[in-house]
C-alpha cells in the first residue's frame, strides 16, 4: 500500500537548511597557521616586500648611500616619484631585476597555497585542471555582470565627483579605487566557487555546474557585496595607515627605518591571513551550499516519483 505521505521540504532540517555566508566566519577562523596558511602569509610578503626590498637595494647600488632615511615624508614628492622612475632610468632597472621574479614567485604561491587551503578545508584534491578551468568558468559567468555593477557604481560616484558638494566628492575620491578593488574581490570569490565545483566532479553536467556557481554568489548579492568591498577596504586601509605612520614618523634614524619594514611585515602577515579566513569561508559556505542543491534535487526527483504514481 502506497504511503500518501509527500517528502517534506529540506528547510525543516537545520543541518540542510539553506545559509548565507556569513554563517561561516566562525566555523573558519581556525587554520591560519596551517601549512598552507603559512604558505599564503610569506606569497603576500614576496609579493608586497620585493618591490620594497627592490627599491632599497637600488638606491644602495647607484648612490653607495642613501639620504632618504633623513628626508622620508618631507622632501619626496609624487612628482619626484615620477621623475625618477621614468626619466631617471629607474623604470627599465626595476623592470629587469630580481625583484619582478620574487613579485612573480610571490603571485605564484599565493595562488597555489590559497587553492590548496580551501581544497584542503572541504576534503578536495587541489588539481591544476580545476584551477585553470574555474577560472574559465569565471570569465564566461563573472566578467559581465560583475563588471556591469562595478560599472554602474564608478557612474555613479563619477556623479558625485562633478556635483561640486565637498562630501560627495571625498566619497567619490575613495569610493572610485575601492569600487574596483572590490570588483577583483568579488571576481575572485566566483572563481573561488567555481573551482570548488570543478574539483567536485559536477555530476549534473557543465551547465548545471555554471548555474550552481553563479547562483552561490548572486543568491546572497548584499552580503557577498560587503564581503567583497570590505574586505578589498580593509586590506587596503591597514597599509595605508601604516604608510601614514611612517610619513608622519619620518625616518631619522636607521631604526625607524627598520620599524617601518617590521610593521609592513607584520600587516603583510595579517592581510594574508584575512585572505587565508575568506577562502576558508569561502570553502565552507560552497561545501554546504553544494549539499542543500543536492538535497534539493533530489527532493524535486522524490516529489515527481510520488506525483507519478
Amino acid at each position: 500500500m502506497l504511503s500518501d505521505e509527500r517528502p517534506t521540504t529540506i528547510h525543516t532540517e537545520e543541518a540542510l537548511a539553506p545559509k548565507a555566508p556569513w554563517s561561516f566566519f566562525g566555523a573558519a577562523l581556525p587554520g591560519g597557521f596551517s601549512r598552507w596558511g603559512w604558505g599564503l602569509m610569506l606569497g603576500w610578503m614576496l609579493v608586497l616586500l620585493g618591490p620594497a626590498l627592490g627599491w632599497a637595494g637600488h638606491l644602495r647600488r647607484s648612490a653607495g648611500w642613501s639620504a632618504l632615511p633623513n628626508h622620508w615624508g618631507d622632501s619626496l614628492s609624487a612628482r619626484d616619484i615620477w621623475e625618477l622612475v621614468v626619466n631617471g632610468g629607474l623604470q627599465h632597472r626595476l623592470t629587469n631585476s630580481p625583484t619582478v621574479h620574487l613579485f612573480g614567485l610571490g603571485i605564484v604561491i599565493v595562488l597555489w597555497c590559497g587553492w590548496r587551503l580551501q581544497a584542503d578545508r572541504v576534503g578536495l584534491q587541489a588539481r591544476l585542471g580545476s584551477w585553470l578551468l574555474g577560472a574559465l568558468d569565471t570569465v564566461l559567468i563573472g566578467f559581465l555582470p560583475l563588471g556591469l555593477v562595478a560599472w554602474m557604481a564608478d557612474f555613479l560616484l563619477g556623479k558625485a565627483w562633478g556635483s561640486g558638494l565637498e562630501a560627495l566628492g571625498w566619497l567619490a575620491f575613495f569610493g572610485r579605487p575601492l569600487v574596483w578593488m572590490a570588483l577583483v574581490a568579488a571576481l575572485n570569490l566566483q572563481w573561488w566557487l567555481c573551482r570548488l565545483g570543478r574539483a567536485a566532479k559536477p555530476s549534473r553536467g557543465y551547465r548545471a555546474h555554471l548555474a550552481d556557481s553563479f547562483l552561490g554568489l548572486w543568491s546572497h548579492p548584499i552580503q557577498w557585496g560587503l564581503v567583497s568591498v570590505g574586505g578589498a577596504a580593509l586590506r587596503s586601509l591597514l597599509p595605508f595607515l601604516l604608510l601614514l605612520l611612517a610619513w608622519r614618523m619620518g625616518g631619522g634614524t636607521t631604526f625607524r627605518v627598520w620599524l617601518f619594514l617590521l610593521l609592513q611585515l607584520l600587516v603583510t602577515t595579517v592581510n594574508g591571513w584575512l585572505m587565508g579566513w575568506l577562502l576558508r569561508t569561502t570553502a565552507l559556505f560552497w561545501r554546504h551550499d553544494a549539499l542543500v542543491r543536492s538535497e534539493m534535487v533530489t527532493l524535486k526527483e522524490s516529489i515527481r516519483e510520488a506525483e507519478a504514481v
